[in-house]
């Protein structure tokens, strides 16, 4: 008995040496999605929506048609809007603050740090991020 549980212990340390040893990890065939949270800083009373663009389709979730460059428009709740992408994270994004009736208040090439808060390093995964238009 002794000689099968010695066995089994040995193959089963060969099998996870082997595994760790082995080539590139099998990521999981899912998505996710990032969320920015874009604030406006002090200053903005009369701001009411940021309109989020990218250059490049960047996975802006509810965004433009798939031909055109990604960009949604969110209300401001609270000095601050949050957009999701899926399975993306832009490097930057455009941000458009607007009035209530739509007038254009201030644009802003903001530079995005994203943290990974969930997947892997060699998968990916969802990611989470925060940028402050100053105000003008």
């Amino acid at each position: 008995m002794r000689g099968l549980v010695g066995f089994v212990l040995g193959l089963v340390a060969i099998v996870l040496v082997a595994s760790r040893l082995g080539g590139e990890a099998a990521c999981p065939a899912i998505g996710w999605s990032s969320a920015l949270t874009v604030e406006v800083g002090p200053g903005w009373p009369a701001a009411q929506a940021v309109r989020v663009d990218c250059s490049s389709p960047c996975g802006l979730l509810l965004s433009s048609p798939a031909d055109e460059p990604d960009t949604i428009t969110v209300p401001l709740a609270g000095g601050s809007a949050t957009v999701t992408f899926v399975t993306g994270s832009p490097d930057s994004v455009t941000a458009t603050v607007l009035a209530a009736d739509g007038a254009v208040l201030t644009v802003a090439d903001l530079d995005v740090e994203w943290v990974r808060v969930g997947g892997s390093r060699e998968c990916g995964g969802p990611g989470e991020a925060h940028a402050t238009v100053p105000a003008p």
